[in-house]
């Protein structure tokens, strides 16, 4: 059982709140299922709407139970940074909802070679995986490609794919290529940003980051400042970096990531003293951007001694992670 801390904390609350199920590990799990023949294309996973205090006569810290999180079922029409439309199964009306509510879009007939390429990547062969999901895009006629919002995942996917593989180049100019127009927030849930320190000991990847850190691109920046932040020569310029970013008001999004990257400069002990406000940003996060914090938030209060803390972290993304995330598998079974 998971139980409160005796501290103050937004923690069991957010642990509620992301309650999807126990297979809720991500997209890549439920497009392994095999549909009924009669199934909609897409299910999407929307997490509640943002309450107002005109919306309900006690504060949501207040409540103990977590609103539930929705599905909806049919045809997407249209998918981009402000809204989703979907034609519901059995409808003859298009639904919209706001794009920062879509927690994850569930494909129920996946593509072989999407679902191959996915496949590589998912058993860690990022090196066959990158140009299969590339393939997945370019191997089509414009006609008979992806949409438009599922090109953008995919390719997201790539530059997962080729951060991982070393390919850092590949990597950043992906992200460059997909920055120039705005991005569901799912997808730029994934930007290949190093949550947990693993890239930045990669010196081949320090240099390609440090010769691209002046792009005019913020979620280039954003990318870049997260692989420096382990590089001796380029840390204080990272940590910078990652300052404005958190500090501009152009790009919402991109300056709360970055936000959340600024507690990977800091010691233990301020963590530890940070550690409420630090949980209660990221349940202020959208849903679909909440995971990787939450990742680096293991790592950090790993990496402090905090052992209560790491431990409800560990149950958090095990049980409980909002969305799926690349890092997700590999951080909770760390030790």
């Amino acid at each position: 059982m998971i139980t409160a801390s005796p501290r103050p904390t937004t923690w069991p609350h957010l642990v509620a709140a992301c309650l999807i199920s126990l297979s809720a590990a991500g997209s890549a799990t439920a497009e392994a299922q095999t549909p009924s023949a009669t199934e909609p294309p897409h299910r999407v996973r929307l997490a509640p709407p943002t309450e107002t205090r005109s919306d309900s006569s006690e504060r949501s810290e207040d409540r103990w139970y977590p609103r539930p999180l929705s599905t909806l079922r049919g045809t997407i029409q249209t998918y981009d940074a402000e809204q989703l439309a979907i034609l519901l199964d059995g409808h003859s009306v298009v639904t919209r909802v706001s794009s920062p509510r879509v927690v994850a879009v569930d494909l129920t007939r996946v593509p072989a070679d999407q679902a191959a390429a996915l496949e590589l990547f998912h058993q860690g062969d990022f090196g066959a995986a990158l140009p299969a999901l590339v393939r997945s895009i370019s191997d089509h006629e414009a006609s008979s490609r992806p949409p438009v919002w599922r090109q953008q995942w995919l390719s997201m996917m790539a530059a997962q794919a080729a951060m991982r593989a070393g390919r850092g180049d590949i990597a950043l100019e992906l992200v460059s290529q997909l920055d120039a127009r705005p991005l569901p927030t799912a997808t730029l849930a994934i930007l290949p940003i190093d949550w947990t320190g693993a890239i930045g000991g990669d010196e081949s990847i320090v240099q390609i980051a440090a010769g691209r850190a002046a792009s005019d691109s913020l979620a280039v920046k954003l990318v870049v400042a997260s692989w420096l932040l382990r590089s001796p020569k380029y840390r204080g310029a990272a940590e910078s970096a990652l300052t404005r970013l958190a500090d501009q008001r152009e790009r919402k999004r991109i300056a709360s990531l970055a936000k959340q990257l600024t507690y990977r400069t800091q010691p233990p002990p301020a963590i530890a003293a940070n550690l409420v406000r630090i949980e209660s940003e990221i349940e202020a996060l959208p849903m679909a951007l909440q995971t990787a914090p939450m990742i680096s938030l293991l790592n950090l209060v790993r990496q402090s001694g905090q052992k209560e803390a790491a431990k409800r972290w560990e149950l958090t993304l095990e049980l409980a992670a909002p969305a799926w995330h690349p890092d997700l598998a590999a951080s909770v079974a760390a030790p």
